[in-house]
Parts: C-alpha cells; structure tokens; sequence
C-alpha cells in the first residue's frame, strides 16, 4: 500500500524530470517552475506535521517563509533564496545555481526529514 508520502514524493520527482526536460530544452524559466512546484508539494506535505508554522498557500510563499526560518538548514534556506531570485528577461538571476538540483535537495530534506510513522 502507497503511504501518503511516498505518493507526494512521486509526484514530486515527476515535476523535476519535467523539469529536466524544459531545461534540455533551454527552457529554464519551465524548469524553475518544475522545480518552485516540487518543492511547495514537499513543504505542503511536511507543513501538515509542523501546522504551528504558517508559511501560506503558495510553493513561492512557502519557499519564502523557509528562508526566513533558522530551525532550518542553511543549505536549504540557501537553496531557497535561489529558487525565489528574480529572473531577468533572459531568465537569469545573477547567481550561479540548478534550480532542479536545489529542487532536489529541498524535496528529499522535507520528505526524508519526516518520520515513517506518519
């Protein structure tokens, strides 16, 4: 039987290979959004276990609220700041970064991070 879990963390790393594939594609603007969207699942789904915290409805202002939170790693804060910096017209931020790698790191860390109790 597929926990609640294991399905969100399905759906979710079907975003990034969605993801993936805009960015083969030189889409970058569509993997960002890929990546933005894996990430509100993740968050959206480890929020039920924390409900004390309200960081809203979005993967934008869930991703926000994250980089705000110190109880949080540095590394995924970090990885957060980059998946919310403005892009420019050619969809470049002005910081080296693969929003589907921090898409990834995000994802397992609030997925991996829960306990398998439920």
């Amino acid at each position: 039987m597929t926990t609640d879990k294991e399905l969100i963390y399905t759906i979710a790393l079907s975003e990034l290979r969605a993801g993936k594939q805009a960015s083969e594609i030189g889409n970058i603007g569509q993997a960002r959004v890929c990546a933005r969207r894996a990430c509100g699942m993740a968050i959206e789904y480890w929020l039920k276990s924390n409900s004390y915290k309200d960081w809203g409805a979005s993967a934008i202002t869930m991703l926000n609220k994250l980089q705000e939170d110190y109880s949080i790693p540095k590394y995924i804060r970090d990885a957060a700041y980059r998946l919310t910096k403005r892009a420019d017209k050619n969809f470049e931020t002005g910081v080296e970064e693969d929003p589907l790698k921090d898409g990834e790191m995000i994802v397992k860390y609030f997925l991996d991070s829960l306990q398998s109790g439920e």
